[in-house]
């Protein structure tokens, strides 16, 4: 079901079973304050069955109430996530812009003497316009996802070859030059159904969030590997790691701790589930991280 439903089903719960038990207790109640004779004519195994269904239903609206203010916590604290986000992605999107900005001026200004420089504005312009163009994907994609939209194209793909293509477009060099890719891509695989844009971008969203939280010199190793009903294609890196308290809530959408909009894994995890897949990770604090995109070979 939809993202409606999903807002909106302990109000349908709340209609559907809370208010009718209220009724019925009352009816109950009365019927026992104004009309004691009415229990002559009923069993001590009637009373006592009775008296059940009226507790059940008192419990069924105190476990009503319970969830509707935990459900008000949740909104809640989703509101918050909300206007972080906005501001995440306000200053995701203003950091490009101001960058592509001030470098376009750079390179209008530029004297003779400077104009060995001007190959390195444009790799610099074509590294920011890569950041925004992803962020803004990341968006367009979440969108989708959110209402429903989300299609897929599948084909009969190399997994290797398209994970290979999509290294090879992705500007490493620009984003992090300090750091450095380690691929190890298995040849022995079986043609998979693929949507080749949605498993692109849930590697490059896993690509994208190691180099991030990589340090300076940091290592990404790509792997692929098989059993016999799966693949596994693992992204690890040597950053910070993620802490044990956080290890639930890192595919939460809006949830982020400081980098990026929240987005990007929320966004990999729905794509890979869209093709009956998994999207899984393994971290410890100050070991780095490793998130493994497993998809059935059949």
């Amino acid at each position: 079901m939809g993202t409606w439903w999903k807002e909106k089903r302990l109000d349908v719960y709340l209609t559907a079973v809370i208010i009718p038990s209220i009724i019925l207790g009352v009816l109950a109640l009365w019927a026992l304050i104004t009309k004691p004779d009415w229990l002559g004519s009923f069993s001590s195994i009637s009373v006592f069955v009775s008296s059940m269904i009226i507790f059940g239903l008192l419990l069924i609206l105190f476990i009503g109430s319970y969830l509707s203010t935990r459900d008000v916590q949740r909104q809640t604290e989703l509101a918050r996530l909300k206007s972080d986000f906005v501001s995440a992605v306000s200053h995701e999107l203003k950091t490009p812009l101001t960058s592509i900005r001030l470098l376009a001026e750079r390179l209008v200004k530029l004297t003779p003497e400077e104009i060995e420089k001007s190959k390195e504005y444009h790799q610099l312009i074509l590294t920011q316009s890569y950041c925004l163009s992803h962020l803004i994907n990341n968006i367009l994609d979440f969108s989708k996802l959110e209402e429903g939209k989300q299609a897929y194209k599948f084909e009969k793909l190399d997994l290797a070859k398209l994970i290979s293509d999509s290294i090879r477009d992705y500007p490493v060099n620009f984003l992090r030059p300090d750091c450095r890719l380690e691929t190890n891509l298995t040849g022995d695989l079986p043609l998979l159904y693929l949507d080749k844009e949605a498993i692109s971008r849930a590697f490059t969203n896993l690509l994208d969030n190691a180099l991030k939280f990589s340090p300076p010199g940091g290592v990404i190793k790509i792997n692929m590997r098989r059993s016999e009903k799966e693949v596994w294609l693992e992204v690890i890196d040597q950053g910070a790691g993620i802490d044990e308290k956080e290890k639930k809530r890192v595919f939460e959408r809006f949830y982020h701790t400081g980098k990026g909009t929240g987005l990007g894994l929320t966004i990999a995890r729905h794509l890979v589930e869209g093709h009956n897949g998994r999207l899984e990770f393994e971290s410890e604090k100050g070991k780095g991280s490793n998130f493994k995109i497993i998809l059935p070979l059949k």
